[in-house]
């Protein structure tokens, strides 16, 4: 109701004026100032928020912290709640700093009644870490509203936006989104070390044999390379390193480009390209946009319908390599997911030239890991006998008392032969592309982990946690 009186009073407005300019023609002047003072008021506060944001960054001096543990982060906050006028950039930079400096991937702001959660996600886990009290609220999120150059003033709908710093020298891409709650806007805050990235396909975990056969595979001139695994699980990550290893080892002289929702690192000689579904520009129509530009490589950042699958694939046929991201359990799924959808099994098994499912484990802090023996638990879990030595978390101040430190990779790296191809076609299920593929060499995830496991690097809860159903393990 509401919306349509608006539209009735702008009609009513805008019919006065054509009234008043046929019937007063001396007075078209003031009739100008009454089309133009409307645009006026409604643009000004947009124009003004961007103005002052741009200044607010460009003149935010850089600043350093110490890394604190969670005990001092919570009692530094405490004592910021406690000043009667805080300095809110400096509230902003301590929390993003010392996130970066736990190797955070995620700050949660959590909005309630009486306080704000502040939440760090280290190492895949949620945890808490100080509260704001609720005279910080709003001013810490007109200060990312700022840096990310959101609406200030709009506090009812959600908002995305992105900024970036240097922590310690190390440049930070920071990806925030806004959402309105019962008690206030809750902030996510994604943070992004573009160092990882940097680095290519060597930081990520992959063992010496599966560096060395992705590497190959991703260096051929078409085909569909195609990742899977659950959200947060580093597809991205591998992504935009092997698009730096592509474009190393072609010393630049390759056309790749990208599609993707978001943009989540700025990289350097690579067209990206941002999907916005609300202005009717999907996957589909990016893609077949991209084609006539003469690409060598695209990534599409994920298929999530028939019209993409399909382009994506005869792209795949005809001279382009595609890299791209599919919902599956594990590697033989991504061609059940992709038929799913419509495209035809001959073309699938045609494009396709190779298939990386992943997951991400905890790393087990080298200072207080320990010794164990896998438990009946453990070996009912993982369906087998598990002989030998093990290590188990405990926890010390170096890892902040959880055990872990870090992440890596655990892959299953399924390269497509006539074999897997023949199954394609001939309508051959999952589990006989997987047994196919392990005979031909592939080494699973379940093995994968249990490697780690084995060399001490992680524990055989952490293999556990990551795997598939029961049933998808056989």
């Amino acid at each position: 109701m509401s919306a349509a009186l608006r539209i009735l009073g702008a009609a009513a407005y805008v019919l006065g004026l054509l009234a008043v300019a046929l019937l007063f023609p001396e007075r078209r002047g003031l009739v100008a100032l009454g089309v133009v003072a409307p645009v006026v008021v409604l643009l000004a506060p947009r124009v003004l928020s961007r103005a002052l944001a741009r200044r607010s960054v460009e003149s935010s001096p850089e600043r350093s912290f110490p890394a604190h543990t969670p005990p001092q982060i919570k009692a530094a906050v405490e004592a910021m709640n406690r000043e009667a006028h805080a300095d809110v950039p400096s509230v902003v930079d301590y929390l993003i700093h010392q996130a970066v400096h736990m190797q955070s991937s995620d700050i949660h702001l959590v909005p309630y009644r009486d306080f704000t959660a502040v939440r760090f996600r280290v190492d895949g886990i949620l945890a808490d870490m100080a509260e704001l009290a609720v005279s910080l609220k709003q001013p810490v999120i007109n200060r990312l509203k700022v840096l990310s150059q959101a609406v200030t003033y709009v506090h009812d709908k959600p908002q995305d936006g992105r900024f970036d710093l240097k922590v310690s020298g190390r440049p930070i891409d920071v990806r925030i989104a806004f959402m309105p709650t019962l008690h206030g806007e809750r902030i996510v805050m994604r943070l992004l070390n573009r160092a990882e990235v940097e680095l290519g396909l060597t930081g990520l975990g992959f063992s010496e044999a599966q560096y060395t056969a992705f590497s190959n595979l991703i260096t051929r001139p078409q085909g569909m390379v195609i990742l899977t695994g659950p959200a947060g699980s580093g597809k991205t990550t591998t992504i935009y390193c092997a698009l730096r290893t592509i474009l190393d080892r072609n010393r630049k002289g390759s056309s790749i480009y990208t599609l993707e929702d978001p943009i989540e690192y700025d990289l350097l000689n690579i067209n990206q390209t941002q999907i916005e579904e609300a202005q009717g520009f999907t996957f589909a129509s990016g893609l077949r946009t991209m084609l006539r530009q003469d690409p060598d490589v695209i990534m599409v950042g994920e298929i999530r319908d028939l019209d993409t699958a399909r382009i994506a694939v005869q792209a795949g046929m005809t001279g382009h390599l595609i890299i791209t991201t599919v919902h599956a359990k594990r590697a033989a799924g991504a061609f059940m997911r992709l038929i799913e959808m419509g495209v035809d099994r001959h073309s699938v098994a045609s494009a396709v030239t190779t298939v990386l499912a992943q997951r991400l484990v905890r790393v087990l802090c080298p200072r207080c890991r320990r010794t164990q023996v896998a438990t009946p638990g453990q070996e009912a879990r993982l369906s087998q006998r598990l002989t030998g030595t093990f290590y188990g978390p405990v926890g010390c101040p170096q890892c902040s008392m959880k055990g872990y430190l870090g992440r890596r990779g655990v892959f299953e790296i399924l390269e497509v032969d006539e074999d897997i191809r023949k199954l394609v076609v001939d309508k051959g299920s999952p589990e006989a592309l997987h047994r196919s593929a392990i005979q031909q060499g592939m080494t699973t995830i379940l093995e994968s982990g249990l490697g780690l496991a084995r060399r001490g690097e992680t524990s055989l809860d952490e293999v556990i946690r990551i795997l598939p159903p029961q049933e998808e393990l056989r």
